[in-house]
């Protein structure tokens, strides 16, 4: 509950199961760009920046929902 399958190299197709990520809704969000679209979305980004992109997306969801605000 409160995750979404994320396809990996876009290829909504390909069901291998190495190619989808369970990711939470709030990663989701920025993976899409963020609100206004001000970072670069995972779908848009070369192949060798995709990970970068999730890392970041991951990163600044964690740092947003901190416990120790």
């Amino acid at each position: 509950e409160g995750y979404a399958l994320k396809c990996l190299d876009g290829d909504r197709l390909n069901c291998e199961p190495s190619n989808w990520e369970p990711v939470h809704r709030g990663v989701l969000a920025r993976l899409n760009g963020g609100r206004f679209r001000k970072t670069l979305p995972y779908d848009d980004a070369p192949d060798e920046l995709k990970p970068i992109v999730m890392a970041s997306a991951k990163l600044k969801h964690a740092i947003a929902n901190r416990k120790d605000k």
